[in-house]
């Protein structure tokens, strides 16, 4: 089990009995320190997103140390203007060790609820359903093109067909050229008319 905080600006993943270094929190060493800005829980692949934050979830830590990490020069510099100016800078943090996950003021001992978006479903043509077979690989499409397409989802003919343009043109990478070059191997294998 997990789940994604965010303090000091920052988000971070976290599970039961891991050591994390965060930004610094005013509590003394041995002090517990509720965080509530929890963004996300996972049990098991059963996931629970919240909008923004997951309602009456809290990470329960244990301050392990206080402390300032490595000394960073910031050294600024203007040549023929006899400006030179050396700074340090040592950030402070705080180093935490996750005791509990607890959801809704219980500790999560079971399953948590999972939220699922539901797919329109798509009427299937005849062209379609013997599509569903052929794999994206024959119709021998640039390998960019190809990568955005798996990337998206996208393993066979039958889930090209199923999308239209304005969800393909939404993948990342796929782009007009794209388009025309999917267009242009549909069309020459035979799977849509010209």
């Amino acid at each position: 089990m997990y789940a994604i905080i965010e303090t000091g600006g920052k988000q971070y993943r976290v599970s039961a009995g891991q050591s994390i270094e965060v930004e610094q929190l005013h509590a003394g060493v041995g002090e517990t320190v509720e965080i509530s800005d929890v963004l996300l829980l996972a049990d098991n692949g059963d996931v629970v997103v919240g909008a923004p934050t997951v309602e009456g979830a809290k990470v329960v830590a244990t301050v392990l140390e206080q402390g300032r990490g490595r000394k960073v020069i910031v050294f600024k510099f203007k040549s023929g203007n006899r400006y030179h100016r050396k700074r340090g800078h040592r950030q402070a943090y705080t180093r935490l060790r996750v005791e509990d996950i607890v959801r809704g003021g219980a500790a999560v001992k079971g399953p948590v609820r999972r939220t699922t978006v539901e797919e329109p479903e798509v009427a299937a043509d005849e062209g379609i359903v013997e599509a569903e077979r052929v794999s994206l690989d024959e119709l021998e499409l640039s390998s960019r093109v190809a990568k955005a397409l798996s990337g998206a989802g996208v393993k066979t003919v039958g889930d090209l067909l199923s999308l239209e343009e304005e969800a393909l043109l939404a993948i990342r990478g796929f782009g007009a050229k794209s388009l025309e070059q999917v267009r242009e191997a549909l069309e020459a294998k035979g799977f849509v008319q010209g």
